[in-house]
């Protein structure tokens, strides 16, 4: 009996691995196909894009402000701009602007015709007076002389196609006062000219009708221009095109992120395939670490998009980071598994994974709320991805056990890396000391500020960006300052411009206010200006056009309205002017010749008026965030330190603390050093860093030095330094912060946590 049961048994074994075989096989293929189904169902049902608009990833204002902002200035996101000069910039300018034509790209600045004009506003005469025509009905000689430069002056093409619609010319000089503030071009044969050092520049303004944001319409539309603009070089080698405009700064940094996830991504990957390799010499450890992190990718990108419709490409770009805390699961739950007698994960290693997942969580779940969309979306990505890899490790890696062994070559590594850090741990002394040292020494070198200009988040290249500066001031907006009136209703607001205007050039006689209030009195100013010219004609002032033309004045009655403005053929125009809201009414207008201080004087003393300046007030979120961020971090130190007290007693607590308060002092004085400032990407990156850093100090303080941890730290330190590294060549200084952060803390804890440790006793004794 014994002998057939034996018999039976020796028969059942090969069937019975190959059943368990297969069911691990199966368990990894159903749970690797579960996550990719969770994210096309979400995809199907979400229907996410990618989005590569800068601005997007901004801070939001307040309601009233972001209003404001989308009325206005949406328009100005779809435009194009081009200067052309040179020997032929003519024969340029007309195939460029027939090519744009052909393309769907029509022109988006249009000069109303003068008739057209001079019909609409002919009902209003006499209540529209411009500054010169009110000095000029002052007396009857003053308003005779100035009838008389007017009927002289027969190119002037208001005053034909107003005089019959109004006998005083007071029409005509409205319409030429306010058409000489708009026309900042001068206009040649339909085509738009302007004068700058003296050269003739003829533009072209062409609009886009859908928002081109999208990756691949933006990188395909701005393609086909540069290749229409290159074909042009080569045929009119003597003529210049300068082309500007948010659809080629979109274009470029989409194709900066694209080719660097492709690089670094590329990069990372070789090097940690290398590295499993080297330490496993297995296949499965290499399927194992890839199913570790394919479970991080698929389950972050699936509660990503659940969350945001809309994903931004940088998030993409700063997400590669997962590949690199995602695969440490992988390797110390298979160096656990390797070295362990008894069947699945020791309880140290569950203890550390859990404490691990816990600590990096939470500082990535500080991210969740931030102000600025990409690190909202890189926190929820990250978080979800390491939850998918924690449940990865502890329910799929585990059944291939008795498949891992570790190489020789690697335990021999582990051993002289064990007597590297017990050399460290006796000199711990001086290793603390010469780090503050360093620190004091960064310090007086370059004193820690923080820069968070927003422009640190633009990979556009420097020609692009030198020509949107080129055109601001060919526009004359490169000294202009564009400010923001509030008020609650239409007559207000009127009131309200033309009483900052006068405030305004009692301060700066020369200041140039192109305002809503100009093409359109309050009802105020018109009753007031058809009082007036009432009074005069009374007083016989206008006798002089009543002779010539033999029209007895009339003051019009008539009260123009804003809703009839938005009618007029200027309606484009002043659309992009005035706001109606529900609960407030805006306009923006430029202000230029006059100093900063006064306008941000008149901003400070109305809280009606804004003095908009995008880039600052960007930045001005960029840097409350990174004070509330610096404020994470403490909180963050906090916590970690009631956690290791909680866990390893007072003694060890402060040791860990003050390690990790050192990394963070090093790395934020080192990253000032080389970059000059720190930004709030440098905030970011020592977050994660800290997260890491714990991870590190709690494996080092369950597991100590044994070969496993070392290993599993090392590799842990060396993928995470590949992964980061990679973000360090980024062009985009955003992105470079964040990984010359991270490089530097790696570097700094792989050194520091061993320092924890309390020191063997047979080296005490000796």
């Amino acid at each position: 009996m014994p002998i057939t049961r034996l018999y039976i048994l020796t028969i059942q074994r090969p069937a019975l691995r190959n059943l368990i075989k297969v069911a691990r096989w199966l368990s990894a293929f159903a749970w690797l196909s579960g996550l990719a189904l969770l994210l096309i169902a979400v995809i199907v049902l979400q229907k996410p894009r990618i989005d590569s608009d800068i601005l997007a990833l901004m801070p939001q204002s307040d309601t009233r402000i972001d209003s404001v902002e989308t009325h206005f200035f949406a328009a100005n996101k779809q435009q194009v701009m081009f200067s052309i000069t040179g020997d032929n910039a003519k024969q340029v300018h007309d195939r460029l602007n027939n090519w744009l034509i052909d393309n769907g790209l029509p022109a988006r600045f249009n000069v109303p015709k003068i008739d057209t004009l001079s019909q609409f506003y002919a009902p209003y005469a006499g209540r529209l007076l411009s500054e010169d025509y009110r000095a000029a009905i002052e007396n009857q000689h003053t308003f005779s002389a100035f009838y008389y430069q007017k009927l002289s002056q027969i190119a002037d093409p208001f005053v034909s196609a107003t005089i019959n619609l109004d006998a005083s010319l007071s029409l005509a000089s409205f319409l030429t006062e306010q058409m000489q503030k708009l026309q900042t071009f001068n206009l040649e044969e339909n085509r738009l000219t302007v004068s700058y050092q003296d050269a003739k520049y003829y533009l072209l303004f062409a609009q886009i009708k859908d928002n081109a944001f999208g990756i691949e319409q933006a990188q395909q539309l701005s393609t086909s221009i540069k290749q229409q603009l290159q074909q042009l070089a080569v045929d009119f080698p003597h003529t210049k095109v300068r082309y500007s405009g948010a659809l080629f700064h979109t274009s470029a940094n989409a194709s900066q992120a694209k080719y660097e996830m492709t690089l670094f991504g590329t990069l990372s990957l070789v090097a940690l395939v290398a590295m499993i390799v080297w330490v496993f010499r297995s296949g499965i450890a290499l399927w194992l670490a890839s199913l570790t992190v394919m479970s991080a990718i698929l389950g972050g990108a699936a509660v990503l998009l659940a969350v945001f419709a809309q994903v931004h490409i940088l998030t993409l770009v700063f997400a590669v980071t997962l590949i690199g805390i995602a695969i440490d699961y992988s390797f110390h739950g298979m160096l656990d598994l390797s070295s362990s007698e008894q069947k699945g994960y020791s309880r140290g290693l569950k203890l550390a994974l859990f404490l691990s997942l816990l600590t990096t969580s939470l500082g990535y779940a500080s991210l969740f709320f931030s102000p600025m969309l990409l690190l909202a979306q890189v926190g929820v990505f990250v978080v979800a991805g390491l939850f998918s890899a924690w449940l990865c490790t502890l329910l799929i890696t585990r059944q291939w056990q008795h498949q891992l062994i570790i190489a020789a070559p690697i335990l021999n590594l582990a051993d002289k890396l064990n007597t590297f850090l017990q050399s460290l741990l006796h000199l711990r002394r001086y290793v603390i000391i010469a780090s503050v040292g360093l620190i004091a020494a960064c310090y007086l070198y370059a004193p820690i500020s923080l820069n968070n200009d927003v422009r640190l988040l633009n990979a556009s290249p420097q020609a692009l960006i030198t020509n949107e500066a080129f055109h601001l001031s060919l526009l004359g907006r490169d000294t202009g300052q564009i400010m923001i009136m509030f008020a609650d209703d239409e007559q207000a607001l009127l009131e309200q411009l033309t009483t900052f205007k006068a405030a305004v050039k009692l301060r700066a006689p020369d200041a140039k206010l192109n305002l809503l209030s100009d093409l359109l009195p309050s009802k105020v100013m018109q009753k007031r200006n058809s009082a007036l010219v009432e009074e005069k004609q009374k007083q016989g002032v206008f006798t002089v056009s009543e002779n010539i033309t033999g029209q007895p004045f009339t003051a019009s009655t008539k009260t123009l309205t804003l809703d009839t403005l938005l009618t007029s053929p200027l309606a484009p125009l002043i659309t992009q002017q005035v706001m109606q809201g529900d609960e407030f009414v805006a306009s923006w207008f430029m202000v230029t010749d006059v100093p900063e201080s006064v306008l941000a004087e008149f901003a400070s003393a109305d809280p009606q008026l804004l003095s908009y300046n995008k880039v600052a007030l960007l930045s001005e979120g960029l840097t409350h965030y990174s004070h509330s961020l610096l404020i994470t971090l403490g909180c963050a130190i906090l916590l970690a330190a009631l956690l290791f007290a909680w866990r390893f007693k007072i003694k060890c607590a402060f040791k860990q603390t003050a390690v990790l308060m050192l990394t963070i002092a090093i790395i934020l004085s080192l990253c000032s050093v080389l970059q000059g400032s720190l930004s709030i990407f440098n905030l970011l990156g020592s977050l994660l860093v800290m997260a890491l850093s714990i991870d590190y100090l709690v494996f080092y303080q369950i597991n100590q030095l044994s070969r496993e941890n070392i290993i599993a730290i090392s590799l842990s330190a060396a993928s995470s330094m590949w992964v980061f590294g990679m973000l360090a060549m980024s062009i985009t200084p955003a992105i470079y912060s964040f990984g010359l952060t991270i490089m530097i803390g790696l570097v700094t804890i792989f050194v520091l946590a061993p320092l924890t440790l309390a020191v063997p006793k047979s080296k005490e004794n000796r």
